[in-house]
């Protein structure tokens, strides 16, 4: 990934509106989840740790990450356990299985999901549970896709069917991000088209004030989810649990 996306990564993982809001539709979900007691957590490419908080929220938070610039800000945090690892190896903390392992936007960046998600299960415990985020419909596959490194976007049937091949039994399956999809789309296919100005993804915080409607807006989802199945939206999120 361009260092400069890292760098605005770390500088706006905790205001930026998309982040503040996955986290918060994330946490409507997670929550629901039924672990046992003092469960051991594992966070997939934890980047610069924006979720360790949240997670450390539910049990004993592990992390890893292959890039050493956002690894750093993540250790830097002090939050659970934070080590060098990359899909689908090496996964660190060698002889630790986990309760729960999480993936925010990280599947669609590897070479071979299907082997990254074999590995992830192989460390998950009995019925233990994955909970996972992915950006929605190759069709919006763009610009913003190549710069940020993504190797595909998923259909909700692609997703399940990689899912359940590697041992998981889907048990929740969703979009977000469905109110923001009809202004998304329009603008996603007019930067395919060459009929906007491509700026860096993340580059540009939105006004305060537009940050917080996007924030609210998009945050809102997290009322609507664990009540109903949202047709669709830019990303999916996932909970699987290992047979």
């Amino acid at each position: 990934m361009d260092p400069l996306v890292y760098r605005k990564l770390i500088e706006q993982e905790e205001s930026l509106w998309w982040f503040r809001a996955r986290r918060a539709v994330s946490w409507a979900l997670l929550n629901r989840i039924q672990l046992p007691a003092n469960p051991a957590i594992l966070e997939a490419g934890c980047g610069s740790g924006g979720n360790l908080p949240m997670l450390s929220r539910l049990g004993d938070v592990y992390g890893f990450e292959p890039e050493d610039a956002v690894r750093n800000t993540a250790q830097a945090r002090a939050i659970g356990h934070v080590a060098p690892g990359k899909l689908p190896n090496p996964i660190p903390f060698e002889g630790k299985n986990f309760d729960l392992i999480a993936l925010f936007d990280v599947l669609e960046h590897t070479d071979d999901d299907r082997a990254a998600l074999s590995s992830l299960v192989s460390r998950l415990n009995p019925g233990g549970s994955m909970f996972l985020t992915v950006p929605a419909f190759q069709r919006l596959f763009s610009p913003h896709d190549t710069l940020h490194h993504h190797h595909r976007r998923y259909s909700r049937s692609e997703l399940m069917t990689k899912i359940e091949n590697a041992g998981l039994k889907v048990e929740l399956i969703t979009y977000w991000n469905f109110f923001l999809f009809p202004v998304a789309v329009a603008v996603r296919f007019a930067s395919i088209l060459g009929l906007t100005k491509n700026q860096t993804p993340g580059s540009k915080m939105p006004p305060g004030i537009v940050n917080t409607m996007l924030f609210w807006l998009s945050s809102s989802e997290r009322y609507l989810i664990p009540c109903i199945r949202l047709p669709f939206g830019l990303s999916l999120m996932v909970i699987a649990r290992k047979l």
